[in-house]
């Protein structure tokens, strides 16, 4: 039984059909396709029926989310957790491994989720019932097919031509979401350049600038489209949390500063462009992607230095008492590594890995489900077009931006030049930041007071939560706040379907 709440896209090939569904494309594949491969390239998941045979399948982005459970003799599978988790006929258990990928690098690795008995299916795989037993094939990933054999200006070309393919269906009056950034300014210019974006919506990072609103301004102007500064008050801000938490099922730590974003596009008519993806492809030298990651003396190597690159970004794990630690660190880094390890010496080793990784399990749930709960969400940079432009040069082409300049050349040369985020240092912050205001403070103590992990936080911690009511919490403390609020909202919201949680079995 198949109940979904649209008519799903039909396919048929000689020996296979499928009734799909897609997420991130705006295309509709032709109706022959040869196989469940054929359509997981196009970007269909869904369930595929050959002969008396059936099965499920993922895309080759494995953006659409395909969650399972076993019970008994039956599989039950859904693109939410929340609906398999209300109606499993039996108590489920926490996932102490997927809470520790979690806290230590903000999202569940591979096919974890929150709960034990939930999984979710990979990028180009089936999930089938054979001999009483539920059975997952991890199929050949087209992705990894893509040699970097190509020049810069054929890969821009290639790039541009995937952009404009992808948001060709989509009709005028687009609200764009634009930041400071490239990504969703690569989605813009194609979409303003002939008159289809009705505006462009910025919404602050909250980090107590207009650092993103001041950069997207001239962008919108220069192709003549409205630009809309948009943003949501203190009072409103631990709604907002709950809300983002919610609708990305636990699974990323952040803040809840794109929640008016979200807010702003829901109900919308037109498709929503997102820039998902774009950054896992091309932005070498900044962030993630450093020396020390691509010049790593061998493939392991690299894969560890990207490890530590992922976690660069705070130490949530400090926010607990020194016992958890070094387990909830080892417990991540095991599950990183057994990921990466069948990419490893691979030429795009690095790229394919943190894609699989931190786009598809944690960047991802944006895209999918807290703008696309309410609107369809458009991410050309997830289309196998784009990605195998992208791969086709190695990393040094790619290098202070090249590829982006290159692209943004071909798309709109008139504005190519002006200035982005990705190099402008931020200003001093200067302005109120939701997330550290008095009210959200206070909810973000009582959340942490209230939950499995309560009696083991950090001495810094307590001193925090026991300190200054106005004082907002530093360091690695911040991004710690964050990750124990979310795990203390999970085990808020699903208490009475859990068996017991035990923060000891973190150790075990």
């Amino acid at each position: 039984m198949l109940m979904l709440d649209r008519q799903p896209v039909e396919w048929r090939g000689s020996r296979q059909r499928g009734l799909s569904w897609f997420e991130g494309d705006a295309r509709i594949p032709p109706a022959q396709l040869d196989d469940w491969q054929a359509a997981g390239r196009a970007g269909a998941c869904g369930l595929v029926l050959e002969g008396r045979r059936r099965f499920l399948q993922t895309a080759a982005n494995g953006l659409a989310p395909i969650y399972w459970m076993q019970d008994g003799k039956a599989i039950y599978f859904a693109s939410r957790i929340d609906p398999l988790a209300r109606s499993s006929p039996t108590p489920l258990s926490i996932d102490w491994d997927a809470w520790a990928a979690i806290v230590a690098l903000r999202y569940p690795l591979g096919t974890r989720t929150p709960f034990a008995e939930i999984r979710r299916l990979p990028q180009s795989a089936t999930l089938s019932r054979r001999l009483g037993r539920s059975r997952v094939a991890k199929n050949r990933w087209a992705w990894t097919e893509v040699e970097p054999d190509s020049s810069l200006a054929v890969a821009a070309e290639g790039v541009a031509a995937a952009v404009v393919e992808a948001l060709a269906p989509l009709p005028t009056g687009v609200v764009c979401p634009l930041s400071g950034g490239r990504d969703s300014r690569m989605l813009f210019l194609t979409l303003g350049r002939d008159g289809r974006a009705a505006a462009a919506v910025t919404v602050p990072d909250d980090e107590g600038d207009t650092h993103e609103e001041d950069f997207a301004a001239p962008v919108a102007a220069a192709l003549g489209v409205p630009h809309e500064r948009i943003g949501g008050t203190p009072e409103e801000y631990w709604g907002d949390w709950q809300e983002r938490a919610w609708r990305i099922e636990y699974e990323f730590v952040d803040h809840a500063w794109l929640v008016p974003l979200a807010h702003r596009v829901a109900g919308l008519p037109a498709p929503v462009p997102d820039g998902f993806a774009i950054d896992s492809f091309f932005s070498v030298g900044r962030h993630f992607y450093t020396p020390k990651v691509l010049q790593a003396p061998s493939p392991r190597a690299c894969s560890e230095e990207l490890f530590e690159s992922l976690r660069g970004y705070g130490h949530a794990h400090l926010a607990l008492s020194g016992k958890f630690h070094e387990p909830i660190v080892s417990r991540a880094r095991e599950q990183f590594l057994a990921i990466a390890e069948q990419f490893e010496g691979h030429p795009s080793q690095a790229f394919l890995t943190f894609y699989a990784t931190r786009s598809l399990r944690g960047v991802s749930t944006y895209a999918t489900k807290l703008l696309g709960n309410e609107v369809r969400v458009v991410t050309p940079g997830a289309t196998t077009a784009m990605v195998q432009a992208a791969l086709s040069i190695t990393h040094t082409e790619k290098v202070d931006g090249r590829l982006y300049q290159a692209v943004f050349e071909i798309l709109a040369p008139e504005v190519s030049a002006l200035p982005s985020t990705a190099y402008a240092p931020r200003r001093a912050s200067s302005l109120p930041r939701r997330w550290c205001s008095p009210p959200a403070l206070e909810a973000q103590r009582r959340s942490l007071r209230e939950g499995p992990l309560a009696p083991h936080l950090s001495p810094e911690l307590r001193a925090w939560l026991e300190g200054d009511p106005a004082a907002a919490p530093e360091g690695h403390l911040r991004l710690g706040v964050e990750s124990i609020s979310l795990m203390h909202a999970w085990w808020r919201r699903y208490r009475d379907f859990l068996r017991e949680v035990d923060p000891a079995d973190l150790l075990g």
